[in-house]
């Protein structure tokens, strides 16, 4: 029977050991998201983590476990966040529902811990989509994939009977990266968006623009009914690479 004592010290190395664990995953989500996964040793981990060297294989079995804990954290994290960007009320209207991606993106976000975090999150997920170690398929289909979904159906309600999966899929990739690209390279970016009041313009300014140029680009297609002339030279218009998004992830019509 164990005695109080016992009962302690048991329990305080139980707090050491999961002390230790979270600070193995605090800093290796920081060097996998910094380095890529190859580059990063077990040695660099427990160096940064102030962790004896054999802690990994402890916790986590070897470097791919605790990769793969660093991986699930985040996309734990951000399929929350991408249930909180298509939340929107039933029945809203396609530009409604853009309006509500872009600000989620650009807008709601105003915790700066909560922006390092998502910053560290892009880099880890930028660095697996480049240089794959074993997750990349589960961020495509849990992160990416609804993501493309979402503002699929958004495109196709605006396109209307011109919303072919290559134009979609066109349209999809531009809007994502407007939203995006603010936040991933910021020191790149053209304008600083450092109030709300200027991520809410911002977030106007895409919706705006996206609406207008898918508007446009439904204007090069055909109405029903059209000779094939017409039509033929309408796909010639298109000037795509379909290879840039996935367009099987893309809901059908």
């Amino acid at each position: 029977m164990s005695t109080p004592r016992a009962k302690a010290r048991n329990g305080s190395a139980g707090a050491r050991e999961a002390a230790t664990r979270e600070r193995l995953v605090t800093a290796a989500a920081a060097l996998f998201a910094e380095q890529g996964f190859r580059r990063v040793t077990v040695r660099d981990i427990c160096q940064a983590a102030s962790a004896n060297v054999a802690a990994v294989n402890y916790h986590f079995g070897d470097k791919h476990g605790l990769y793969r804990e660093v991986v699930e954290r985040a996309l734990a994290s951000v399929k929350e966040f991408d249930a909180t960007s298509r939340n929107v009320a039933r029945g809203a209207s396609p530009e409604e529902k853009l309006l509500h991606y872009a600000k989620s993106y650009l807008v709601l976000v105003e915790n700066p811990a909560i922006g390092r975090a998502a910053q560290q999150i892009r880099e880890l997920f930028r660095r697996e989509l480049s240089e794959p170690s074993g997750m990349r398929d589960r961020l495509i289909e849990e992160v990416l994939a609804p993501r493309w979904r979402f503002l699929g159906e958004i495109v196709k309600g605006v396109l209307g009977a011109a919303a072919n999966p290559k134009l979609v899929s066109e349209c999809v990739l531009s809007i994502h990266a407007q939203c995006l690209m603010p936040l991933a390279a910021p020191v790149f970016a053209l304008m600083r968006l450092e109030t709300r009041a200027d991520r809410e313009r911002f977030a106007e300014h895409v919706v705006t623009f996206s609406l207008a140029g898918m508007r446009a680009r439904a204007a090069e297609f055909p109405k029903a009914g059209r000779s094939g002339t017409t039509r033929a030279r309408a796909k010639r218009s298109i000037v795509s690479d379909s290879r840039l998004l996935p367009t099987r992830l893309v809901a059908k019509r």
